[in-house]
């Protein structure tokens, strides 16, 4: 079995910007600090938060660095934070956990 086809194998398909938003999310808690989120309710927003942004998926090191590029070079850190922002709007609005 040639070496291609073993990585194959290992590898993982991930969706980077799942990552990404975690990441965001983490960050953007701080200033919600009043505002207390169940396990539940953090998912919510991540859930609804992924849906209306684009998925990264990669599956190799060098995939997840090209995808680190294109996020670095068109801001796509903004347009995450944007639609957490608007996540944790609607979840305080309709708690449900």
């Amino acid at each position: 079995m040639g070496t291609a086809q073993k990585n194959n194998r290992v590898n993982r398909v991930t969706n980077y910007m799942e990552e990404l938003a975690d990441h965001a999310l983490s960050d953007l808690l701080s200033e919600y600090k009043r505002a207390r989120f169940s396990p539940g309710a953090l998912q919510d927003i991540k859930a609804l938060a992924l849906n209306r942004l684009w998925p990264m998926y990669t599956t190799t090191s060098s995939g997840k660095d090209f995808l680190k590029k294109v996020v670095e070079q068109d801001q796509i850190e903004k347009d995450i934070v944007r639609e957490l922002r608007a996540a944790i709007d609607i979840v305080r609005s309709n708690p449900r956990h």
